[in-house]
């Protein structure tokens, strides 16, 4: 469906276009947080110390900038993801801008950022995983670290990625009965 579609009342699709615009500027947002977050967490050895005693529960680490660059480097896994899901939200967001609602293209971006997000609560324990590996690997053997956990952010990512999915095959289902329905008006 199109902006030029008699059924779509013109205040809601303006509602929608204002609500588009918004979500696109906060994914350029997500964007700049994404990239540049965990290059200035990575670059701060307090900071990294303060975290990875006080959330991650290492008493012993090693902050020399080959073990920063191996969690920047086990960062770049759920950063990746998260872009991925940006690009999809912003991809989304354009075609409800555009005043495509009911349609193939949303429901694929929407699928899509079900994936992503599905990934991410693959991606965000692992890379605790390895970041913590990365910051004990150099500690004398006895005090080196290989954790795996799980949280309700993963089971939330997992669990909205999940819905998401459910939610595209549901509009690619509208979108092709409605493109059925057009053909009859």
């Amino acid at each position: 469906m199109s902006s030029s579609n008699p059924l779509i009342d013109p205040a809601g699709l303006q509602r929608i276009r204002r609500l588009a615009w918004l979500v696109r500027l906060l994914s350029l947002v997500g964007v700049a947080g994404v990239l540049l977050l965990p290059l200035l967490f990575w670059s701060q050895p307090d900071w990294v110390a303060s975290v990875a005693r006080r959330e991650w529960g290492l008493t012993t680490l090693q902050l020399d900038g080959g073990a920063r660059l191996g969690g920047l480097a086990a960062t770049a896994l759920p950063a990746g993801c998260a872009l991925a899901a940006i690009w999809q939200i912003w991809r989304l967001f354009g075609c409800y801008g555009r005043g495509e609602l009911l349609a193939p293209r949303p429901a694929r971006h929407l699928h899509r950022l079900g994936l992503a997000l599905v990934a991410l609560a693959f991606a965000m324990p692992v890379a605790h995983t390895l970041n913590v590996l990365a910051l004990t690997l150099g500690n004398p053997p006895g005090q080196r670290m290989l954790t795996f956990g799980l949280s309700s952010m993963h089971y939330l990512s997992l669990l909205f990625g999940l819905m998401l999915l459910a939610l595209a095959a549901v509009m690619q289902e509208a979108a092709r009965v409605a493109d059925e329905n057009a053909e009859f008006i």
